[in-house]
């Protein structure tokens, strides 16, 4: 007799930790450039450039770029930017991580503040936060089968799991050419541009993993001819694109992480030779885990009335996906600037990013808590200062329905801010909405012994013959056909025919005869 065997696959979360680093430096303003009077509006990204496994530790690089919008000193109002880098290199400690174990990270700028040191010097401080996930890959045959095995009673169990069927990174270039309307003057320079991405959806393909979204465009520029006032541009435009991944079919569950990447926006000529057309290119880095439901066919357990079947198993983990929720929620803040800001005039653009502070797994729920960070840039009723930039933190709490949780589940949240608008309600309040998409993911692990092999031993003669021939039973709790033929050596055909048994089912306190094979 021979066991068939399959091979079994998948991946599970061996651990994961959050942590926060701090970068702080100063930088001078280059001699071609005038002196600063005061920062207006400032943006920043994190770059990641290498991340090295080593022994419990997990080492990470990479760059934090930045860009500052400033207003000069002199009695003619004008602005100037200054875009910079503050490379890092980091060391976290993380137990059960081995040399060459694959770890994912996601890092998020969640504060950054750029202040004046004087008028020709100015200090850069963020705070960065960064997500790691290490997987590990799980491989081994188990048995589904037996061949010649005539005398052998087989269990077969199905078992649901939910398998990792691809990992995939990639880029996906965005770019997109914004000509600018007709009544607007040719561009001179571009002195403060913004780009964001929002209402990203993603859908599993066959053959891949389809992005689509909107990219906005926020632009302050100079005119070509001298004179002319300085001009705004924001406009949107809606991108497509698809990530190639041959495992990857339609109907999969997808879990995903996008974030920006490098980018610019650059200035080229129309047709007609003149500047007015803004190119924009941008990376977005995509970071994507395809799953499949599946259920795994095994055997069981095993035993014969005529041999000892002494099975060898080994430990198959795996993860079951519980939730797949793409919930949104509406955030909604009324925000008056300080008594020490320029009254408002005009808005012209606002942003923001949503971060998460906490997460609570109930017994039916997970509530969420955290705050949408938005920056409003608006044309000032003040002269001497004619640009000013508010922020704010917009607290928000969500629940997300949910199964029961045992105190393993895996809960993975990746949030984005889908929509944002500021309207201006007097000359000092501005009412902030913005929708934010949750992108929640739940695993909960779970475990089964598989059988790798088998030996076949004498049977224990004594013990059989010490058995009596027939036998009335009464069902306990806790018991099943397959558990009575084994502990009396019948089998389950003799049981179910001699009982008249329509099912396997059986109930505690049911009579049965059992009849030694």
């Amino acid at each position: 007799m021979e066991l068939v065997k399959n091979k079994l696959s998948t991946t599970i979360l061996k651990t994961s930790k959050y942590s926060q680093f701090t970068i702080n430096d100063d930088f001078n303003v280059p001699d071609a450039k005038d002196d600063m009077e005061r920062i207006i509006a400032s943006t920043g990204n994190v770059l990641l450039d290498d991340v090295e496994t080593l022994e419990n530790k997990v080492r990470i690089s990479g760059t934090v770029v930045f860009k500052v919008l400033y207003q000069t000193v002199g009695e003619d109002v004008r602005f100037e930017t200054y875009e910079g880098d503050v490379p890092f290199e980091e060391s976290i400690n993380m137990d059960g991580i081995l040399a060459g174990d694959k770890v994912d990270v996601s890092c998020v700028l969640e504060d950054l503040y750029i202040t004046m040191i004087n008028s020709r010097k100015f200090e850069v401080r963020g705070l960065v936060g960064m997500k790691l996930w290490a997987m590990d890959s799980v491989e081994l045959s188990g048995a589904t089968g037996l061949l010649n095995g005539s005398g052998i009673e087989c269990r077969n169990e199905q078992i649901p799991f939910t398998n990792n069927v691809a990992s995939v990174k990639d880029i996906l270039k965005v770019k997109e050419d914004f000509e600018i309307a007709a009544n607007k003057p040719n561009i001179g320079r571009v002195l403060w541009s913004r780009v964001s991405f929002y209402g990203i959806e993603t859908k599993v393909v066959d053959g891949g993993i389809n992005i689509k979204g909107q990219m906005d465009l926020f632009v302050i520029y100079l005119a070509e001819e001298p004179g002319v006032p300085m001009q705004y541009l924001n406009e949107s435009r809606e991108f497509e694109g698809l990530i190639p991944c041959e495992e990857a079919n339609e109907g999969m569950i997808l879990d995903d992480r996008i974030t920006m990447g490098k980018g610019e926006v650059s200035v080229r000529a129309d047709n007609d030779g003149e500047d007015r057309v803004l190119q924009v290119e941008y990376n977005l880095h995509t970071d994507m885990k395809i799953y499949e439901d599946m259920e795994l066919s095994i055997i069981g357990d095993m035993f014969s009335p005529s041999a000892n079947v002494e099975t060898i198993c080994e430990q198959f983990p795996f993860e079951n996906l519980q939730i797949k929720n793409n919930a949104k929620t509406k955030v909604v803040h009324k925000e008056r600037i300080k008594s020490s800001f320029p009254k408002i005039l005009q808005i012209v653009y606002a942003t923001g990013t949503v971060e998460i502070d906490e997460v609570k797994a109930g017994e039916d729920s997970i509530d969420i808590s955290g705050a949408v960070k938005t920056e409003i840039l608006y044309v000032s009723a003040e002269d001497s200062k004619p640009l000013q930039q508010i922020e704010t933190a917009i607290p928000f709490n969500y629940q997300v329905e949910s199964v029961p949780f045992v105190n393993q589940d895996s809960i993975r949240i990746n949030p984005s801010v889908d929509q944002i608008t500021a309207q201006m309600l007097n000359s000092d309040e501005v009412e902030i909405k913005a929708v934010i998409n949750m992108n929640v993911t739940v695993f909960a692990p779970g475990s089964v012994d598989v059988i790798t092999d088998m030996n076949i031993l004498p049977i224990d003669w004594n013990k059989k013959a010490a058995m009596p021939g027939m036998v009335g039973y009464v069902v306990k709790e806790g018991d099943s056909i397959w558990s009575i033929a084994k502990e009396y050596f019948s089998s389950l055909d003799s049981i179910r025919t001699i009982n008249h048994l329509e099912s396997d089912e059986v109930t505690p306190g049911e009579k049965l005869l059992i009849v030694k094979c």
